[in-house]
């Protein structure tokens, strides 16, 4: 089956059913049929599909994630090959919620952008795509502030404390490189991170980090 034979049968199925159920059942039933010949498409096939579907506005169901998109595309991650890391990681949403029923976490969406960057450092919609990652984590971090910086799911170590300092260190050099202006984030961080280190030195000596921000700081 080429594609375009298999866009028509996707299509047909997406557009003539109207149930989500049954949208689902034939899809598996059509997969299944098909198992042989749909194996004989390509990475560039799947990608020019995917392509296909989005500019039709038709969704792009787990089914089709699961038996084509996702195998044919981890493939070629295993080959280092860029235009199948950057369409896994543009199907975050697919990603996550395969990986969550499948529990197929060979790859997660961090580890493909990491992989992406160390065969194309200077790829501008992977550095983007970092950006964005890296600056919704800091502000996680100080969103607890005046309470204290968080680091996982708990407060931040002293140890952990100069990661994150480390961690806003190359964010900022990746703004500079994207021409990005986060200055405001990037001097919150390094505030409240040297801070909340010292704060963690001699805490016993404050009521918590509030008073000690007050006390220091003010």
């Amino acid at each position: 089956m080429d594609k375009e034979k298999f866009l028509n049968a996707y299509i047909e199925i997406e557009t003539k059913t109207f149930v989500k159920a049954d949208k689902h059942k034939k899809l598996e039933a059509f997969f299944k049929e098909n198992e042989t010949d749909l194996t004989k498409l390509t990475c560039t096939d799947i990608i020019a599909i995917i392509d296909e579907l989005q500019n039709k506005k038709i969704t792009i169901r787990q089914p089709l994630y699961k038996h084509l998109i996702y195998p044919i595309l981890l493939a070629q991650v295993a080959q280092n090959n860029i235009d199948a890391i950057k369409t896994l990681l543009k199907l975050d949403d697919h990603l996550l919620s395969y990986q969550a029923y499948s529990h197929n976490t060979k790859f997660s969406w961090a580890m493909l952008l990491e992989q992406g960057l160390n065969i194309a450092p200077n790829d501008i919609e992977l550095l983007k795509l970092s950006e964005q990652t890296t600056r919704n984590y800091l502000n996680y971090t100080l969103h607890e502030i005046p309470i204290g910086v968080i680091y996982g799911e708990d407060g931040a170590t002293i140890a952990e404390c100069d990661e994150l300092l480390e961690k806003v260190i190359e964010y900022e050099k990746l703004c500079n490189q994207l021409q990005l202006d986060e200055k405001e984030l990037i001097e919150n961080c390094k505030f409240y991170y040297t801070a909340y280190k010292a704060y963690l030195a001699v805490y016993p000596n404050y009521q918590n980090f509030e008073d000690y921000l007050n006390k220091t700081y003010q």
